[in-house]
């Protein structure tokens, strides 16, 4: 009787463990029927791929020199080929450069309410925290506003970062405003709304101009 128990239980065992092998088939082909994202969520993915640095030095050359003044404060800017692209680049009024120059580019990568933003300075010597040190010294600002049609375009696309600014006249001069927040990208002749920051002081007093709401 015992033998006779032990004999039928294997039985059982050994159809469920058929049963098993002949399902598994079954399984996998289901499996790779999924949709791809549906897999994704049931297999644990890979590592992410590691995240750009939020600080790049490269190189580019000058296309275009800007340069305006307003009650001693003075811009000096570049349109920079960069990448195939056409950027604008901040410069110091006392150190001008010229056009086909080449300039080495310190690379800002951030991400502000989602939107992941380039922005574009000339490197400095020493390290990137003193260049940071500069920019706070010179954070003492005034703004005024201004208005102006837009003369052309410029933009960049690098690994999901975006920049964009466009070229206008102001006070009879060619002027760099720039859209650090991405709005809705302008076209030429439409009239945007702008800031004049006024920074510095003394020797230091510069302009910069960005989108205004």
């Amino acid at each position: 009787m015992r033998r006779d128990a032990w004999f039928a239980g294997a039985v059982m065992i050994t159809r469920r463990k058929l049963q098993v092998v002949m399902f598994a088939p079954v399984l996998i082909s289901a499996f790779c029927l999924l949709p791809a994202a549906a897999q994704q969520a049931v297999v644990p993915s890979a590592e992410p791929a590691a995240e750009l640095p939020p600080i790049n030095h490269e190189s580019g050359t000058i296309d275009q020199v800007l340069t305006a003044d307003d009650g001693g404060y003075r811009m000096r800017g570049y349109v920079v080929n960069w990448r195939s692209s056409r950027v604008f680049v901040s410069g110091a009024p006392a150190e001008p450069r010229q056009p086909g120059a080449g300039i080495d580019l310190t690379v800002y990568r951030s991400s502000v309410s989602g939107q992941r933003a380039l922005r574009f300075a000339i490197a400095q010597p020493g390290d990137d925290a003193g260049v940071a040190q500069e920019e706070v010294r010179n954070a003492e600002v005034s703004i005024t506003s201004g208005t102006a049609k837009v003369q052309n375009v410029l933009q960049a696309d690098s690994d999901g970062y975006h920049f964009i600014a466009y070229l206008v006249n102001w006070h009879d001069r060619q002027i760099a405003v720039v859209d650090p927040l991405l709005r809705t990208p302008r076209a030429i002749g439409d009239q945007i709304n702008f800031r004049v920051y006024h920074t510095g002081a003394d020797e230091n007093r510069q302009l910069s101009f960005a989108m205004g709401d």
